[in-house]
């Protein structure tokens, strides 16, 4: 069990690490250069995120605008496709499982950024106004059924590589090295988010209920230049109020777990087969990782 869970911890750190490049140089990066702008900025994280700044956006259509917001979720879906297509042709269980891996998260992303005005999907989130319902209900049933599928047919390959005579054991064992493999990787980008806080990258990920509370907070205070700690206390909690919390990403969540245990319970092992190799599977996160810190490092030089 322990081999399972570690083989899904380094397999995890390569699919979101590739899938982090792939997104934001090739996706929005891409695009930027495409639609006649330019990069001017880049920082990913080793664990978490990241984030991209372009020059010249001021002058980019609403369409360019669409373009370049969603280009790293199309290009993550176009990449998901293609590692399917190899997998259906060649096998592997590492391809398989970024092939889905990639397609739920993209449908995730878009679903959460469109209901919370989060990431790529604020733009999206503005634009559609009340109607965003339109693309979140639909994404989000999308991305459950996706998960349903692929935790049946990855997890039958897992259960196929545990021990034990009956298969609620092997489930069990199943589960129990999943939840390890997932707490791991959560642990390693909550430790680096708090011990690398980026400003931007808050800006970012933030709501926009959050933004919208941000910048008239600002203009209270440019209005206000002398106040006390208190006052701008009152003043914060004041415009917070007039800003309804909503947030969907939980629920949205909440329903592709959901579809994952259920994906779960119906699995059953294809016969039994030798543990996944982990030596390659470690390797290839630890040059995941290194590669990600050393494009980091160069565009900070960069630009």
């Amino acid at each position: 069990m322990a081999r399972v869970a570690a083989w899904c911890l380094a397999v995890s750190l390569v699919i979101s690490r590739a899938g982090l490049v792939v997104h934001e140089l090739a996706g929005h990066g891409g695009a930027a250069y495409a639609v006649g702008g330019s990069v001017t900025d880049l920082h990913v994280y080793l664990f978490a995120g990241g984030w991209i700044e372009y020059g010249g956006s001021a002058r980019w259509s609403p369409v360019a605008l669409a373009a370049v917001s969603l280009a790293g979720i199309a290009v993550e879906l176009a990449v998901a496709a293609l590692l399917g297509a190899w997998a259906r042709r060649r096998g592997g269980l590492a391809p398989l499982a970024a092939a889905w891996a990639l397609a739920i998260h993209a449908a995730l992303y878009l679903a959460i950024g469109t209901a919370d005005g989060v990431g790529d999907g604020a733009w999206l989130h503005r634009r559609l106004g009340a109607a965003r319902a339109a693309v979140v209900v639909p994404v989000t049933l999308v991305a459950a059924l996706a998960a349903a599928v692929a935790a049946r047919r990855i997890g039958g390959a897992l259960l196929a590589r545990l021990p034990g005579p009956h298969r609620r054991g092997q489930l069990a064992q199943l589960g129990l090295a999943l939840a390890l493999a997932g707490g791991a990787h959560a642990a390693l980008v909550i430790g680096e988010l708090r011990l690398r806080p980026d400003p931007t990258y808050q800006t970012v990920m933030a709501t926009e209920r959050s933004r919208a509370i941000e910048r008239e907070l600002a203009a209270w205070r440019a209005a206000h230049p002398t106040i006390d700690a208190a006052a701008l206390r009152e003043a914060r909690t004041a415009i917070a109020a007039r800003h309804p919390a909503r947030r969907y990403a939980p629920w949205i969540v909440i329903a592709v777990a959901a579809a994952v245990v259920l994906g779960l319970a119906g699995v059953r092992a294809r016969g039994a087969q030798a543990p996944p190799a982990l030596a390659p599977a470690a390797v290839a996160a630890l040059i995941a990782v290194a590669t990600v810190g050393t494009i980091d490092a160069l565009a900070r030089g960069f630009w």
